[in-house]
């Protein structure tokens, strides 16, 4: 590999957006497979998310193959 080759991804994350229910400002998370309260960075209040579920997080890092399955294939 040259140096100024593409460098390809070898991992991913997923990001869901939570809408503050007292500013409506959007927190967005990376996989919150736990139920927990998250702070606002706009208005500074706290309220509770509803997790997300950690098997459909698995099966998408599976089937995109931690980003590699995403990349543009002329790469």
């Amino acid at each position: 590999m040259e140096i100024y080759d593409p460098v390809k991804p070898d991992k991913m994350a997923l990001l869901f957006a939570y809408t503050c229910p007292h500013c409506q400002n959007e927190v967005v998370l990376v996989s919150p497979t736990q139920a927990q309260n998250v702070t606002c960075g706009l208005c500074h209040t706290s309220f509770p998310i509803c997790p997300i579920d950690d098997h459909v997080v698995q099966y998408v890092h599976t089937i995109l193959g931690d980003g590699m399955a995403a990349v543009d294939p002329n790469y």
